[in-house]
């Protein structure tokens, strides 16, 4: 077994006397999968009682996800999870009670949901009477649904989140020009002039994203993010998680990262459900103007997604995202004929067909098979 480093055990016991603190020192302590970031969870076990121990501590580096930056690393802090806690619970959500914590050195006791995520209830392996695929989704919808209301009754005033322009969307979308471009366009002429026109296209595009207004987001809301929580009265609560990069955004935002979500294809005919019945709940937006902020608005999110999937490939050599990639060319070009035809254009212009699949980009790059699947 490695031995730990001295600042590892550092960090051990910084863990263990905030434990101490909180009267959970006793508790058997197991370490989760880590999320996506320098966060790191630990599952606490006392006797009948559970909770999760959040580790995020001020020494590490923290993506900014805001685009707000020239250099998006930043230094860690747990100040958006509390304040984030604070201002879901006011509009209405189920998200984890915070025990307690110690902002200075990083690190937070928060409620335990517990294992069962809307994903694992689609896959089947914790399946519940009646949660069907059209259930756990309408549900879903219903959250999004109490969130805008409070946005619209004036939660959004000096709620204190970062408020996203055009000018952040089109940082967002930097990585796609720099990392996934060059994957596909190899030809470095063809390549600068699907960039520029790509900045043309979002000259057009990213004002749209606004055009039913702004709301609060969740900003990564979807299935793995949702759960079934016991509410006591012999029934479940949807428990919402992963939400400490809150920000004031387009409307459709939520919606769109929920139904257009690369890893769990709904499919175009539940997709039109959904949105029916969260407009049906605002009757006075327009539906023309939100398919297109919609659309728009799932455009930002999956060139974001296909320029991360790049820079995986390019700086860490990660290829097994490409086999999602097809789907993230059908996520935005979906509506986008009929309602955003400057972005139809755009992708007819610059990106092939047979240039949006993983085997072309494998190719191009002349990467392996085993590569491919690192």
């Amino acid at each position: 077994m490695n031995r730990a480093s001295p600042d590892q055990e550092r960090r051990n016991a910084e863990r263990q006397d905030f434990l101490v603190t909180c009267g959970w020192q006793t508790a058997q302590v197991m370490p989760l999968v880590d999320d996506a970031s320098a966060r790191k969870y630990f599952r606490l076990e006392r006797r009948h009682d559970t909770a999760l121990l959040m580790d995020f501590p001020p020494t590490a580096i923290h993506v900014d996800p805001h685009g707000i930056h020239d250099n998006p690393e930043r230094p860690a802090s747990v100040s958006p999870v509390l304040q984030t806690t604070n201002l879901f619970k006011q509009a209405g959500w189920r998200v984890p009670e915070i025990y307690a914590a110690d902002e200075k050195r990083g690190l937070v006791l928060i409620e335990d949901f517990g294992d069962i995520t809307f994903t694992e209830a689609l896959t089947g392996s914790a399946m519940l009477d009646g949660m069907t695929q059209d259930a756990l989704y309408l549900r879903a919808i219903e959250q999004l649904i109490t969130l805008h209301r409070f946005c619209d009754g004036g939660g959004v005033n000096d709620c204190g989140l970062v408020r996203y322009g055009p000018k952040n969307l089109r940082r967002m979308l930097e990585s796609f020009k720099a990392d996934y471009l060059p994957l596909i366009i190899p030809d470095a002429a063809k390549r600068d002039a699907a960039s520029t026109a790509f900045d043309q296209l979002l000259e057009t595009v990213l004002p749209l994203c606004w055009q039913v207004g702004e709301v609060i987001i969740h900003r990564d809301y979807h299935v793995d993010n949702l759960m079934l929580v016991e509410n006591g009265e012999g029934g479940d609560d949807c428990g919402i998680i992963d939400f400490q990069d809150a920000a004031i955004a387009p409307r459709p935002y939520d919606l769109a990262s929920l139904l257009r979500d690369v890893r769990h294809d709904i499919g175009p005919d539940l997709e039109a459900r959904m949105k029916e019945f969260y407009l049906a709940a605002f009757p006075d937006i327009d539906r023309s103007d939100f398919e297109t902020a919609y659309i728009a608005t799932s455009m930002v999110r999956n060139f974001r997604i296909l320029g991360r999937f790049g820079w995986l490939a390019i700086k860490a050599g990660k290829t097994r995202y490409f086999d999602y990639i097809p789907r993230c060319w059908d996520m935005i070009l979906r509506g986008a004929a009929d309602n955003l035809p400057a972005l139809q254009d755009w992708v007819d212009a610059h990106i092939p067909a047979d240039a949006r699949t993983a085997p072309a980009i494998a190719k191009t790059r002349n990467l392996s098979g085993k590569e491919a699947q690192s």
